[in-house]
């Protein structure tokens, strides 16, 4: 008994609609896991790897080696701790599509800047930061420093000056921070 025309030809246009409704629903489920992503979630997936970044318009590139465990701060080369929020653009990472909560995990286990900062002890960096006298046209403000103390939320700098002279920021301002090396 032979199948009429009629009959394929329905059962492939109900396929094809069944088809696009099954596209859709991928698409709709794409865009939703990508709307829970965070942007340090995107850099955990980058552990390891080169990125390009524009901090605060400034260009920083390097070797992506930890995401801190609040996702505040990255940190690159082991040197450069840099805030996430004041990242204006990175190249560099990862377009996979990782499950949110294993990104995030990986995160919750990341390293604490609190720690990495007090390991910074009686080191010279060099830190930029939000609000402060700007040194020249177009430039981002940037001190320089030996680190003197860690506090909860702030660090302080010996800038040779003495104990008066001291600079106390606020962790909050900080841009990123560069061991010099």
């Amino acid at each position: 008994m032979e199948i009429p025309e009629v009959w394929m030809a329905a059962q492939a246009s109900v396929q094809a609609q069944l088809d696009q409704e099954v596209l859709a629903e991928a698409a709709d489920l794409a865009q939703a896991q990508w709307s829970d992503m965070t942007l340090a979630a995107r850099f955990s997936e980058a552990q390891g790897g080169w990125v390009d970044l524009a901090v605060s318009s400034v260009r920083v590139v390097g070797v992506l080696t930890h995401v801190s465990a609040s996702g505040e701060f990255i940190l690159l080369s082991g040197h450069t701790l840099i805030r996430v929020s004041c990242i204006d653009l990175a190249r560099g990472l990862p377009r996979g599509l990782a499950p949110v909560t294993e990104a995030l995990a990986r995160t919750r286990i990341g390293f604490r800047e609190g720690s990495w900062l007090r390991e910074q002890w009686g080191k010279q960096v060099r830190i930029r930061t939000q609000g402060a006298t700007l040194p020249g046209p177009g430039e981002a403000p940037e001190l320089l420093g030996r680190v003197a103390a860690v506090g909860r939320d702030f660090i302080e700098l010996d800038n040779g000056g003495g104990l008066e002279q001291r600079l106390v920021i606020a962790l909050g301002s900080v841009i990123s921070l560069r061991v010099v090396v």
